[in-house]
């Protein structure tokens, strides 16, 4: 590793870090309050920073690896706004992160770690394997690049890129934090929303963390069998007990669950299968979202037929489940998570 690679970013610089940081240089105090609102402002350069004076940019540009990402490349849709980008990091690692601008705000889809463990046999990402965990810093600074790139504000932050959120759980956690720091982000909990493929322990402990993030869980079956197939992490943890956990989610949180059903011909989008699903959740406040796939070359799943989606959505609502049909955005770019970098990887 070289020497530029030892160095955090900027954004890995909490509260806690920039006080350290300021007793090694006998900073007086109010330097860290300027440098954490320049974090807000969301800065990719020390030359943006017009407060602080040349002789202390230059430092910072010694002490801290700059830009946190740069930006490898960008697809743009054509027919909604939606952004898609590959940032490589400071080891010259790959990933992905999504803009969407919608009418309620400015959301932004990112990325947890570099590849991912869970294995799932439809995903691009689990086809290129996992390298490793992304740091706090590096989650937030796919959020400052946007927001700086588009000089716009991010208004909600989703965790449903590239990795198992829960898998990187203390980076996560800190993350979260570093969200809704009283130290420069200010971004609701609410505005927030966490994906996981069901890792019970990590439910069961995000669920006291007092952080009333949305909890998206990716089930995409109700037969435990089925489940195993699609998502060999599912071997680990039966449904049942995903449930479970996500029922003591809601007691502690007050926040009702999604559950992510991603539909597959023949495999898992049947009437029988919509019944075993709203047998599953009936009487429980959650939410399906039904998706239908996006289909990834190498991968022998195909996507449901619209008939067959709309019927499994009905039988849902026939048996009182919140449910509605999310289609994935970006459809004239290579929408499916991971798409983009496995292309990249793959043509370089």
């Amino acid at each position: 590793m070289n020497e530029q690679n030892k160095r955090k970013i900027f954004y890995d610089y909490d509260y806690a870090d920039l006080i350290v940081l300021a007793e090694k240089y006998n900073w007086p105090k109010f330097r860290v309050k300027q440098l954490l609102e320049w974090q807000a402002k969301s800065v990719q350069s020390t030359s943006e920073m017009t407060n602080i004076s040349k002789d202390l940019r230059t430092l910072l540009d010694l002490e801290m690896t700059w830009p946190a990402l740069k930006i490898f490349k960008v697809e743009h849709s054509k027919i909604e706004p939606v952004n898609k980008y590959l940032f490589q990091l400071h080891d010259g690692n790959i990933i992905e992160t999504v803009s969407m601008h919608y009418n309620y705000g400015h959301s932004v889809c990112l990325t947890t770690q570099v590849g991912c463990k869970m294995g799932c046999s439809f995903c691009a990402s689990a086809m290129l394997g996992f390298q490793r965990n992304l740091t706090a810093g590096e989650m937030l600074a796919q959020i400052t690049m946007i927001a700086h790139t588009e000089k716009m504000h991010v208004s909600h932050a989703v965790l449903m890129g590239i990795g198992e959120a829960l898998d990187n759980y203390d980076q996560t956690i800190k993350f979260l934090h570093r969200l809704r720091s009283e130290h420069g982000f200010t971004l609701s909990m609410r505005n927030i929303t966490l994906s996981t493929c069901g890792l019970v322990p990590e439910i069961k402990k995000l669920a006291n963390e007092k952080l009333p993030v949305t909890l998206a869980i990716s089930l995409h079956s109700a037969d435990q069998n089925t489940r195993n197939t699609l998502m060999p992490i599912a071997k680990h943890y039966p449904i049942e007990e995903i449930v479970a956990a996500a029922d003591y989610y809601f007691s502690k949180t007050g926040r009702r669950v999604t559950y992510e059903y991603t539909l597959f011909d023949k495999i898992n989008d049947q009437p029988l299968h919509a019944e075993q699903l709203a047998k599953l959740l009936r009487g429980k406040p959650v939410h399906v979202n039904l998706i239908p796939a996006n289909e990834v070359d190498g991968s022998k799943w195909s996507s449901s037929k619209k008939g067959a989606i709309e019927k499994f959505l009905q039988i849902l609502r026939n048996n009182e489940i919140n449910a509605t049909i999310r289609y994935s955005v970006g459809q004239d770019i290579t929408a499916a998570c991971g798409q983009l970098r496995r292309q990249s990887i793959q043509n370089n």
